[in-house]
């Protein structure tokens, strides 16, 4: 442990391995997550649902895709409780195996024309057990992160599992960009399977990173303490509902946005303009890469000015963005849509979601905070992200797109709504009778620790 009056400015080594294996194991994570994202929008509406009409199999393909949303919650109410009794490490390991498995499984997946219609109902069944996972496993890396976190670097630390997001996006993107460009029958018969099949080799890359690290000072004080509760989850929806809900309220801008880039709009730019798959996956990586970038940069800029500055300069720049984003996108021209595109998971993404997750984990005491955080992020999934690609696929079929000021609207209507929810959190918080985190364990952890909120539950309520 460094002296007080020499901390580590980016903290010390097993600091170092927690910002690792958050950031490491949930880049592994997404990256599973979101590969089957862009299959969803490239390919699986023609091997597993030929028999539909185009912008039917496109729907249907983005169903699937909402499956795993509908499960988080079921995820977050097992990890959840697992987290605040048996440990933050466990059960994301739990977590890791569980999403490593199924997406490994889905590249063995025989076909629509194969085995009919037992291979649409498999694909939604590992679909599922990929939520599950997700379910479980933000608001663990989450917390792995931050209560390791120094004390003047919480918001960065908290940016690790933040900054996974754009980077697994990166790497299946690039993935994806090489098997997209195969001859149209090798990507249809085996070429899709190949970063499906990698699963079963990142998730021990993950696990070996995962178990090298021990379990957060934070949760081992509570566990010491006695003050682990039976059944978590279950303090957090009965004493904090309005908590939950303006965690929830954080994600819908950020979410919304990421959702209608990285899915219906990549769809779009195919169907509707004509652009070659191989491209739509260029233009979404450029994006990405600066994405990945300037969420590193907002995560330091936070600890040094306030996150809530930032998290709402970003909502609101999503919100004045959203008609330009979609009138650049539909000019037909690639160079348009990678400014739209980088602008926009600039400067709404990544000021946005670079610090959403320590405002969250904020919101919640130590012993049920795994669980609160599970359930925002579970429950914003189901809420923002499930029906986003579905939705503007309804409104505006991904093959005729003049007609895009509904999804724009909605964008928008989104930003207004995390405004709101950032001013609820911070009353619950900063602006509060109480600070987000006590400073219970400063005798215990020394300087270079971030301070423990870790008292009773009395009092909780609506923010």
């Amino acid at each position: 442990m460094t002296h007080a009056s020499h901390p580590p400015r980016f903290g010390n080594t097993q600091q170092k391995r927690a910002f690792l294996a958050s950031l490491v194991g949930t880049t592994v994570e997404w990256f599973d997550f979101f590969i089957y994202a862009t299959a969803a929008s490239l390919v699986f509406s023609t091997i597993f649902f030929p028999s539909l009409d185009s912008n039917i199999g496109v729907l249907a393909s983005f169903a699937t895709l909402g499956v795993a949303f509908l499960a988080r919650p079921v995820g977050a109410f097992v990890f959840g409780n697992l987290g605040d009794r048996l440990g933050r490490r466990t059960t994301l390991i739990i977590t890791l195996t569980l999403m490593g498995g199924s997406t490994g499984v889905i590249g063995l997946l025989p076909t629509y024309d194969q085995i009919g219609i037992w291979a649409p109902i498999a694909l939604t069944a590992l679909r599922f057990l990929q939520g599950v996972a997700v379910g479980g496993e933000w608001g663990g890396a989450v917390l792995m992160s931050v209560e390791n976190a120094p004390r003047s670097r919480v918001r960065f630390y908290g940016s690790a599992p933040q900054v996974a997001s754009p980077l697994a996006l990166v790497l299946a993107t690039v993935v994806m960009y090489f098997v997209s460009r195969l001859p149209n029958e090798d990507l249809m018969s085996w070429g899709w399977r190949i970063p499906f099949l990698a699963g079963f080799v990142l998730v021990l890359i993950g696990m070996v990173i995962r178990l090298g690290v021990a379990e957060t000072s934070e949760f081992t004080a509570v566990k010491r303490s006695g003050a682990v509760k039976e059944l978590p989850i279950l303090e957090v929806i009965r004493r904090m509902p309005g908590k939950v809900l303006a965690g929830i309220g954080l994600q819908a801008s950020v979410i919304v946005l990421f959702y209608l880039v990285t899915t219906y709009m990549l769809t779009m730019a195919t169907n509707a303009h004509g652009f070659a798959k191989s491209d739509t996956l260029l233009i979404l990586l450029v994006a990405a890469c600066v994405d990945l970038v300037a969420m590193v940069g907002f995560g330091v800029l936070s600890d040094t000015y306030s996150p809530w500055k930032v998290f709402v300069g970003g909502a609101v720049f999503t919100g004045l963005f959203a008609f330009p984003l979609f009138a650049l996108s539909n000019m037909g021209s690639m160079g348009w849509m990678i400014v739209a595109f980088t602008l926009a998971l600039v400067l709404g993404h990544a000021t946005t979601y670079s610090v959403v997750s320590s405002m969250t984990a904020e919101l919640f005491p130590t012993e049920v905070r795994y669980s609160g955080v599970a359930l925002c992020s579970a429950f914003a999934g189901v809420l923002w992200a499930a029906p986003t690609p579905l939705i503007a696929a309804a409104l505006v079929p991904t093959d005729g797109s003049r007609h895009w000021w509904p999804l724009a609207t909605i964008l928008a209507v989104t930003a207004v709504v995390s405004v709101v929810a950032a001013r609820f959190a911070y009353r619950s918080t900063v602006g509060g009778q109480r600070p987000p985190f006590t400073r219970y364990l400063d005798s215990h952890a020394g300087a270079d620790s971030v301070p423990v909120r870790s008292h009773v539950l009395e009092k909780e309520g609506q923010p």
